[in-house]
């Protein structure tokens, strides 16, 4: 790359022509996707600022022959005007017999990615194959209820659902949105479904690895530090707690949880220094260069993704052979062959906010480290610098995404450049966690081992989140208009000239002191954690938790070591977040029945906290095997009225129903067949009634059980057709429970079944969180999580 040929007293800048021809081109496509004007308008505004330009003799566009600038600003001018035709001519995705399709409909389709599910629902995205019969292209998003049996990527499916047109959103174009992505039509409930086979391919096969290494990860490590984990290392964010989630977002550091350029750029030094032990140097980068392929196909091959292995491999090939050119020139590269591969990309705010935050970090940051080093005297190496440096790298990022973040959300984080410079340690560390928890899950003695060594790493980055984005006023809403943002890019750009000029300009490629300082915090904060594991007493009282898993149940019986799990909750895995970190493996899994929301999560359990025996009414057992193909593999025995289970010699649990002969009383519906259970510890008693309605609550009071107990589970999350007053008379809780989510479809709990309950202290998993009772047998302690 030759550089333009300024004068050597020239005060400007010296910038190579391939990266500013690049850049033209770039900015030509990001003008066409932000104005939507003409391309001749873009001809029109380039050929003013050439001239304007060319009259001012500006740098970079200075050099010794007249013909020279010329003939550059030309090419510059015809380049953005090229950028601008090029976003103009991909125009819109292929239309699709999808985007007319409306009413009923016969669909085929390949699941394209593993689908989101929250709460009872999943959000399936299908690659359709037949419309009715007919053979077609183009996607659907497909609402439904999640099966007890997880769908996956490359399952096909047969579905008979009504298809309608994507909705307006207010301030937001969905429709476009989908259509970006091939997806022209959604669905909701499908009137019935199958799955009718399973497409494989490398694409297959790699998400199978995706999920395999997720797996391990959460095996080795508790929730929701598997959650961070998984983020960093593979880019999986599914079971990423909503609470977390709206944390990072307020702090400004979701891009750390998320596969992006640093993610890439730390794994391949992690693994070019490993490598380096065996072969040398240049031949580990070359021989990674294999490998990134396959690593960004697992992690989705999202746009930021892409644009990092971009870079990546243009750096690592410079390094070999032996050339210094600065990060921000393979970024210029990056960006302009995504874009003109696929100029929609322009618009995906995942790459905006990515591309716009690495050029912070290159570019701003290290003229802003420079300048304060000089300005208080400091070394360029050793502790302050490092602190100067990071917090020079989370200031340049933070300035650069500000305009992006405006536009796509309209808020601005105050507490973004302090949360980024202090986790900013922590986020290295955990990448390293995050790659030793998916090796250790392979095997069942190392996971458990590993686990109290590196928690406390990821743990730590998720306790200063989340206290960050507990301050008050952290974040505001601001509304600005693009000119706005051209403004504040300007005067960026400026200020960082001015930085750069005025102080001692860094090299880009050269390791600075953050690697090592991210080690040294990682390892302080793992031996704390030891401390503090090794400081915290054992407790030898019995426990009963209430998991707080939104809407459905999930209990956890604890004593003696033994561990019993009472239903597990909804399918989007809220279970796994809920239970305490120390649980590993459990002694049984108790099922009441077989709604969604109570054995959803089973398929969860059962990958992540194998029971040795699943216990359940004989009907239950048998719908759950034929639902659940998993559930074969594990060793179960019926479980019905009468029988109990001793922890310990303090603490039983009996199930008081559902009964075998109803005898007179009729039950009104399946939740009457619910397990009614009763826990006893010592003297105390605790009644878990699961869904049980009017008619199982009367024959519960006709049975002649004692049902007298010190604190009540709210029968069916406080539904209307529940809580009887003779029910509520027998049982005269001192304390009730209600397991109940505050986005329930169903209006959980009834106004009128609540104030039946006044006078009685009621803890609710929606508002405090997860609900401990922990006894030991004479007395009686509630403990909340929030």
């Amino acid at each position: 790359m030759t550089p333009l040929n300024a004068p050597a007293t020239s005060p400007y800048p010296r910038l190579p022509r391939l990266p500013l021809l690049a850049g033209a081109f770039v900015v030509g496509i990001v003008l066409a996707s932000l104005f939507e004007t003409p391309w001749w308008a873009t001809a029109i505004a380039a050929l003013a600022l050439v001239a304007t330009a060319a009259a001012l003799r500006l740098a970079p566009l200075r050099g010794p022959r007249p013909a020279a600038p010329v003939a550059l600003l030309a090419v510059l001018a015809a380049l953005l005007v090229l950028g601008h035709l090029r976003f103009e001519t991909a125009g819109t995705p292929t239309s699709s017999p999808l985007a007319t399709a409306r009413g009923d409909h016969t669909v085929v389709g390949i699941v394209r990615d593993d689908p989101r599910v929250r709460g009872l629902y999943a959000r399936v995205d299908l690659e359709v194959e037949q419309l009715d019969g007919r053979l077609v292209e183009g996607g659907a998003r497909i609402t439904m209820f999640a099966p007890l049996d997880p769908l996956e990527a490359g399952d096909r499916l047969e579905l008979r659902v009504e298809l309608e047109a994507p909705p307006e959103l207010e301030d937001f174009d969905y429709p476009g949105y989908l259509a970006s992505r091939g997806i022209y039509a959604v669905g909701g409930f499908p009137d019935s479904w199958r799955t009718v086979g399973k497409h494989e391919d490398v694409w297959t096969t790699l998400r199978a690895t995706r999920r395999w290494v997720n797996a391990n990860i959460e095996r080795t490590l508790p929730a929701p530090e598997s959650a961070l984990a998984a983020g960093v290392l593979v880019g999986e964010r599914g079971t990423m707690p909503p609470d977390l989630t709206e944390a990072l977002r307020q702090t400004g550091t979701t891009h750390l949880v998320v596969v992006s350029g640093q993610n890439v750029a730390l794994l391949l030094g992690i693994a070019i220094s490993v490598l380096t032990l065996a072969i040398p140097r240049r031949r580990a980068a070359l021989a990674l260069l294999f490998a990134l392929p396959a690593y960004v196909a697992l992690v989705g091959a999202d746009p930021p993704v892409v644009r990092a292995a971009v870079m990546a491999v243009g750096i690592v090939i410079a390094s070999v052979l032996g050339r210094r050119t600065p990060g921000w020139i393979y970024l210029t590269y990056a960006v302009a062959v995504m874009l003109a591969l696929d100029p929609g990309v322009a618009r995906d705010v995942a790459f905006q906010l990515s591309a716009t935050a690495t050029a912070g970090v290159m570019v701003v940051a290290p003229a802003l480290s420079s300048f304060t080093l000089s300005r208080l005297g400091w070394p360029e190496d050793g502790g302050r610098a490092t602190v100067v440096e990071l917090a020079a790298t989370a200031t340049g990022a933070t300035l650069a995404v500000l305009p992006v973040q405006v536009a796509a959300f309209e808020r601005v984080s105050i507490v973004a450049i302090p949360a980024n410079v202090i986790v900013a340690p922590l986020y290295e560390a955990t990448v390293f966690v995050a790659a030793v928890a998916a090796l250790a899950g392979t095997n069942e003695v190392a996971a458990p081992a590993a686990r109290p060594l590196i928690t406390f790493v990821p743990s730590a980055f998720i306790w200063i989140v989340e206290r960050l984005a507990a301050l008050p006023g952290g974040e505001f809403t601001v509304r600005a208009p693009l000119l706005a943002g051209a403004l504040w890019y300007a005067g960026l750009a400026a200020a960082t000239w001015w930085l750069d000029r005025n102080g001692e300009r860094q090299n880009a490629l050269e390791p600075t002191a953050g690697t090592s300082f991210g080690w040294a915090a990682g390892l302080a904060v793992v031996a704390i954690g030891l401390w503090l594991a090794v400081l915290q007493p054992p407790s030898g009282d019995a426990r009963v938790t209430f998991l707080d898993v939104g809407h459905g149940l999930a209990v956890l019986i604890e004593d003696g070591g033994q561990r019993v799990l009472f239903d597990t909750g909804p399918p989007d895995g809220a279970v796994a977040l809920a239970l305490p970190p120390e649980v590993g493996r459990l002694d049984a899994v108790l099922l009441s029945h077989t709604d969604l929301d109570h054995v959803g999560g089973l398929a969860t359990v059962l990958d992540r906290f194998p029971p040795a025996t699943l216990l359940a009414a004989t009907d239950t057992l048998e719908e759950i095997a034929r639902r659940l193909p998993a559930a074969q593999s594990v060793q179960t025995q019926p479980f019905d009225i009468g029988d109990r289970i001793h922890l310990t010699d303090r603490t039983t649990i009996e199930a008081l129903s559902p009964p075998v002969a109803a005898g007179t009383h009729t039950l009104d519906s399946d939740n009457d067949g619910s397990m009614v259970i009763l826990i006893t510890v010592g003297d105390r008693r605790i009644l878990i009634t699961a869904d049980i309605e009017e008619a199982a609550e009367r024959w519960l009071v006709d049975s002649g059980h004692t049902l007298a107990a010190d604190v009540l589970l709210i029968p069916h999350q406080g539904s209307k057709t529940s809580s009887t007053p003779a029910f509520l008379e027998a049982v005269s809780p001192a304390a009730a429970v209600l397991s109940a989510s505050a986005t329930n479809p169903y209006g959980h709990p009834a106004e009128e079944v609540m104030t039946r309950y006044e006078g009685i202290p009621v803890f609710r998993t929606d508002h405090h969180g997860s609900i401990t009772v922990t006894s030991d047998g004479d007395r009686l302690w509630i403990s909340t999580e929030r």
